[in-house]
């Protein structure tokens, strides 16, 4: 049993001054590395002595600061069962306060401290404040326990503010949170002039901890436990503001209690729709007039389980808004922001607002991985809203308002891309349209020549003394003998390390994409990608494809694989084209690899085998995969050039900017 004190991953990386994924590139690159003491494979723990060992030994400054220390104190003693007790209780002492066996309505509040951490707490205090010590105790219990508990991030919590507050930018006098975790959104509506704050949560000790941050930070609030729907702890309370981070996936909310439930204005929301109900949760506490906006997965925009509920909240004028998130804005993939109103109007608006951040965002292929400027996209997003709601024409074309009479369709989707894409397409160019429609033509009539011309093999010996007429060699022989080279790709590391350069990224969506490195990271010359190397994707042979121009100098990201020939002896597109049929039927042949989520980590090159070729017959066989590659590629712009030309086709046509030849033969 080890007894000595453990550090994580994310630990590692604060004392030494770098960023996690640099920790990461440490343990795959140096085998000296300390070796994991404890912990879980996706979250292991190694002895801080032997860390801080390696560490100095590299000519690395260690910084331990108090916060690290009363941190691994609070972990020695924090109870499993209640992992978020012992933040609260070191919560109730920066406040100078016994934590209170009846705090927030629970019997069994938070647990008293030792002596010597509590003396360590109040030092703490006294170096960064009561507030900024219980954010840096908050911020490494939240790193630590991110699979449990869901945090929304800072920039996001100040967007959902901006919207609900009034056209003017005036702060809604009282907000409530009903699921409000560890309290990010309602300390954020305190700091943009919210005065009477509200929050619930399931997990008792999340809503001591919402209470006890949001006195820290001098703010008077009223956090109770329980489950709002429930059991709504604040059934009486109205208000004029709403935000909230909804609970999602939730397999049992409730729904055989609360099916004859007086919340349910909009409809009986399904099992499978557990989003729907929390939205009429919020609509059931919101005065008339009231703003709820609220963080939900993209799926719900969508499931037809949903679409009666979202055709009503579009009839009624309840929806006025949903907004695509960026990318990577919350541990939810592609989440979306819901606009609701407890409207007061006679007659329900007629339009929705629909904003994809992700068009106004947008790739930067000369700053591959610079981070989104949230500052930009709040100023952009309430800009945009406030002219929707003043019924100014919207001047960006990432927004679009549409007609509900146009969404009350038979599956009432609102996905913002669906609506933003469509709208945004702008007038017919008639020039244009000639233009695209010969080059169309032109490529179309460059595929016959684009095949490569084959003849037949002459048929090889049979019977037992023809011996191996196939003779086949494996990619680990071929690795043995220094014919190849092969490595997996990194996470993307935030430092240097002394023997790296700062390069592009090509992550795995970027390889398969073929939209060429979207991200940065620090790597040795040897590992950067040159003319020759093969990819492969999600460790499936049949994804195989040399490296294009725009590709080389980048490095690997994870997920891609890199195999690197001696051209001497190995013909790159020979390789990749080989590669390509190892994988069976519907094989991704270079353009399209056919990787399906269940994604491997390790390519198995001891089970993949190459014909033996002579080098001249590689070269000749591989120039003739590199012809079908590109007949591929050229076929694929046949197809999407096509659609769009026979789209602006159509579309003059309704305008009536063309007319028909009627040319046809009988």
């Amino acid at each position: 049993m080890v007894s000595e004190a453990t550090v994580t991953a994310a630990e590692i990386a604060r004392i030494a001054g770098v960023g996690p994924a640099a920790v990461s590139n440490w343990r795959r690159r140096y085998a000296e590395f300390p070796t994991p003491v404890g912990g879980t494979a996706g979250s292991p723990q190694f002895l801080l002595s032997e860390v801080v060992n390696w560490l100095e030994g590299r000519g690395r400054s260690v910084r331990i600061t108090l916060a690290d220390e009363v941190w691994r104190a609070m972990e020695a003693v924090r109870d499993p069962a209640r992992p978020g007790a012992i933040l609260a209780s070191a919560g109730f002492r920066l406040l100078g306060e016994e934590p209170s066996r009846r705090q927030a309505g629970a019997e069994d509040g938070a647990p008293p401290l030792p002596a010597a951490l509590s003396a360590d707490i109040e030092d703490l205090g006294s170096e960064l404040g009561a507030a900024g010590a219980f954010e840096q105790l908050l911020h490494r219990w939240t790193e630590a326990h991110t699979r449990q508990v869901e945090v929304t991030p800072s920039p996001v919590a100040a967007l959902m503010c901006a919207l609900v507050g009034s056209t003017d930018g005036e702060a809604p006098v009282s907000v409530l949170d009903p699921a409000c975790g560890t309290g990010g959104l309602l300390l954020q509506a305190a700091k943009s002039g919210t005065t009477a704050l509200l929050g619930q949560d399931l997990d008792r000790d999340l809503a001591e901890i919402t209470a006890v941050r949001l006195r820290l930070h001098g703010h008077d609030v009223s956090v109770k436990p329980g489950d709002s729907l429930l059991e709504d702890a604040h059934a009486t309370s109205r208000v004029q503001g709403i935000v909230c981070n909804l609970p999602s996936g939730q397999r049992d909310w409730g729904r055989a209690e609360l099916g004859y439930d007086t919340r349910w204005t909009h409809g009986l929301p399904p099992k499978g729709e557990p989003e729907l109900a929390w939205l009429q949760h919020a609509l059931a506490h919101l005065d008339d007039g009231g703003r709820a906006v609220l963080l939900m997965p993209a799926g719900v925009a969508a499931r037809p389980s949903g679409r009666r509920i979202r055709a009503e909240l579009l009839r009624r004028g309840t929806l006025r808004a949903v907004v695509a998130l960026p990318s990577g804005s919350s541990r939810t993939p592609g989440a979306h922001l819901w606009i609701v109103e407890r409207t007061r109007a006679a007659v329900p608006p007629e339009d929705v607002l629909f904003i994809d951040v992700d068009l106004f965002v947008g790739p930067d292929a000369e700053q591959p991985g610079v981070t989104t400027d949230w500052d930009n996209v709040r100023a952009a997003v309430a800009s945009v809203w406030h002219r929707f709601r003043a019924g100014e024409e919207l001047d960006a074309d990432f927004a679009a308002s549409v007609p509900v009479t146009v969404l009350l369709g038979d599956d009432a989707d609102v996905t913002p891309a669906l609506h933003v894409r469509r709208e945004s397409g702008g007038p017919v160019d008639l020039t244009r349209l000639e233009e695209d429609r010969a080059g169309w033509l032109r490529l179309l009539n460059g595929l016959p020549n684009a095949l490569p011309a084959v003849r037949e093999t002459p048929m090889p010996p049979t019977g037992p003394s023809a011996g191996d007429a196939s003779p086949r060699v494996s990619l680990d022989d071929l690795i043995r003998s220094g014919a190849l080279r092969t490595w997996r790709g990194t996470t993307a590391q935030d430092t240097a390390d002394g023997t790296t350069v700062r390069v592009p990224l090509l992550t795995l969506d970027d390889g398969l994409s073929r939209a060429g490195p979207s991200g940065h990271t620090y790597a040795a010359e040897s590992e950067r990608l040159r003319e020759g190397d093969v990819l492969v994707f999600a460790a499936a042979p049949e994804s195989a494809r040399p490296a294009d121009s725009r590709e080389h100098g980048a490095v690997a990201g994870q997920g891609v694989t890199v195999l690197r020939p001696e051209r001497a002896s190995l013909d790159p597109w020979f390789l990749a084209g080989t590669l390509t049929l190892t994988g069976g039927p519907g094989t991704g042949r270079f353009g399209a690899p056919a990787v399906t989520t269940g994604r491997r980590s390790r390519l198995d090159t001891g089970r993949l085998f190459l014909p033996v070729r002579s080098r001249e017959e590689q070269h000749r066989i591989g120039q003739a995969f590199r012809d079908i590659a590109r007949f591929e590629e050229s076929l694929a712009a046949v197809v999407d050039q096509g659609r769009s030309v026979a789209r602006q086709l159509a579309e003059a046509l309704a305008a009536g900017l063309v007319d028909p030849i009627d040319d046809r033969r009988s």
